[in-house]
């Protein structure tokens, strides 16, 4: 087949079917640029309504927290007390077990004389008289007394034999010790 079309409706029709085509593509470019806004325009409205709901859930949630603030002050008042308690409790002085440490280091065969416990015994010099079966029972005593963290300064004052306390226990020892604090805890 010839194409016996002149070359200047040929140029036309070329440039027809390019307008065709750049018609589509602006069309389909306009289209795009609205179905984008109308895009943007949801994430911001949905943008919008989350910052509302957002200044809401805070105004609510400073409501409810104003209501807490006495009990906030409470706690706070009752924390300060606690710690008074704790400095309190931390200086307490618990005789009864100095007294079972003392028991446990005291070996078989001997007793103690007395023993009067106060606030100001610890750390200080005090002489305890011990009654033992055994010149032996009376050494283990100190011995038993200077291994112990409970006591420092161990020495003998006296030690001697023919007790009048008891005809049980006919050695009579006297020990200077220092009670050391840590033994109340």
């Amino acid at each position: 087949m010839i194409n016996l079309l002149p070359y200047e409706a040929k140029y036309e029709i070329r440039a027809a079917r390019t307008n065709v085509v750049l018609m589509r593509y602006i069309i389909i470019l306009a289209v795009a640029v609205i179905f984008l806004g109308v895009v943007g325009f949801g994430v911001y409205r949905v943008l919008i309504d989350t910052k509302t709901t957002a200044e809401n859930t805070i105004k609510d949630n400073l409501a409810k927290a104003s209501s807490y603030t006495s009990y906030a002050n409470e706690a706070t008042a009752l924390s300060a007390s606690l710690s008074t308690a704790k400095v309190i409790l931390d200086k307490e002085v618990r005789y009864s077990k100095v007294l079972t440490s003392i028991a446990t280091l005291m070996p078989k065969g001997t007793v103690l004389d007395s023993l009067n416990l106060s606030n100001t015994s610890f750390g200080t010099p005090t002489t305890l008289t011990v009654y033992a079966k055994t010149t032996a029972s009376a050494l283990a005593v100190k011995d038993s007394f200077q291994g112990s963290p409970l006591f420092s300064n161990v020495a003998f004052v006296s030690i001697s034999s023919a007790s009048q306390q008891s005809k049980d226990y006919p050695i009579t020892a006297s020990l200077s010790v220092t009670i050391n604090r840590g033994a109340s805890k």
